[in-house]
């Protein structure tokens, strides 16, 4: 999926906290829920929203409004990843013209109407008056001049035609052609559900025949996948690519379809902690998760060091005690005492306090111990 723009997502009321997400619209379904998971909002909260850098169609930074949320955006970057060269150069141009009616922002919900509105429109690759006025004149939207000897024919004063032209059909250059609407447009954000979902799939392939497979399912096709398009565990996407054995992958799918919400994202956790990349390696970890904990509410060694000060102390004796403490490095201590890890879930340890990496074994009454 081309990749429009990078957002910088975090709480409302603390927007430079720990916890926060770096998210590339337009994001999967799982990429967007990944990234709320790493937010750790409260119901109902939306994010904070930045807009860190534009990889495509740059010309939007001026006039995005502060009305841009994440949902509306991620629609917006959706369907301009989906235009092809002479749509792209129709919807700047479709900007330019409302530019031209009014300055400042846009509302979002204008500009998606503009990005699904590309086929409202006739494109040439004309770039200035003189280019369109013979365009014009030589393909018959002139029909005075239609029936000149040649020679006459390039005495016309073709910036002039071309200028009037434009300006009563109120079209506009761009950098790549120009652009004239032709019909009404489309009213489409108002028909748009916006509504974050969970799929109904664990893994979305694309499949070597071009089509698409949600996964788990009781009977597979007779195909290769050729990558994977979104997963409930979006850190492992990039693994899954390199599997070409669609009954790995469902396999593995059923196993995430069993799992809870609150065991997911201790998974997502854990996965980050051990800094897991193939798909071997994740489905092992499985096997001992129950052994990994996860504290949502504790992002960075400050907030670990807070969270010891509160369990040993009074609240009054806390708020005293921070002015003199050093409480970034009290918590790394902390940290590493417990062999535990700061992960953009949260804070991760093991119940037996041990090395993330290091190697669980059944000991002989059938609980675990370490070697």
């Amino acid at each position: 999926m081309r990749k429009i723009l990078n957002v910088y997502l975090a709480r409302a009321n603390a927007p430079y906290s720990e916890a926060y997400a770096d998210l590339d619209l337009p994001a999967s379904p799982y990429e967007l829920l990944d990234a709320l998971d790493k937010l750790r909002l409260d119901e109902g909260e939306a994010p904070y929203l930045q807009i860190n850098e534009y990889y495509d169609f740059e010309e939007l930074a001026p006039l995005l409004s502060g009305d841009a949320g994440l949902y509306e955006l991620n629609a917006l970057a959706q369907k301009l990843s989906e235009l092809d060269e002479r749509q792209q150069v129709s919807f700047e141009g479709l900007v330019q013209m409302e530019v031209n009616k009014k300055q400042g922002f846009i509302p979002m919900s204008r500009l998606i109407d503009l990005a699904y509105s590309t086929d409202c429109c006739h494109v040439t690759d004309a770039l200035n008056d003189s280019q369109l006025g013979r365009f014009y004149a030589e393909n018959g939207f002139v029909p005075e001049v239609e029936h000149l000897p040649d020679k006459v024919f390039e005495l016309l004063d073709f910036e002039r035609i071309g200028r009037e032209a434009r300006i009563g059909e109120c079209g506009v250059f761009t950098k790549k052609g120009y652009v004239v609407q032709h019909t009404e447009l489309n009213e489409a954000f108002q028909t748009l559900d916006l509504t974050l979902k969970q799929p109904d799939y664990q893994i979305l392939m694309e499949l070597t025949d071009s089509g698409f497979l949600g996964l788990p399912q009781t009977a597979l096709p007779d195909t290769q996948p050729r990558r994977c398009l979104d997963c409930r565990i979006p850190l492992l996407s990039g693994a899954l690519d390199s599997v070409k054995d669609i009954e790995i992958l469902n396999g593995f799918a059923e196993k995430l379809s069993t799992m809870t919400g609150k065991e997911i994202l201790r998974y997502k956790a854990v996965l980050t902690a051990m800094e897991c990349g193939d798909l071997q390696s994740a489905v092992s970890l499985l096997d001992n998760l129950d052994h990994y904990m996860l504290d949502t509410k504790i992002s960075s060694p400050e907030s670990a060091a807070l969270a010891e000060l509160n369990f040993m102390v009074d609240g009054k004796d806390v708020e005293r005690l921070q002015r003199y403490m050093n409480l970034p490095a009290y918590g790394r201590d902390l940290l590493e005492q417990d062999n535990a890890v700061i992960t953009p879930y949260g804070r991760m340890d093991r119940d037996d306090f041990q090395p993330m990496a290091a190697t669980f074994q059944k000991s002989a009454q059938g609980g675990m111990e370490m070697l």
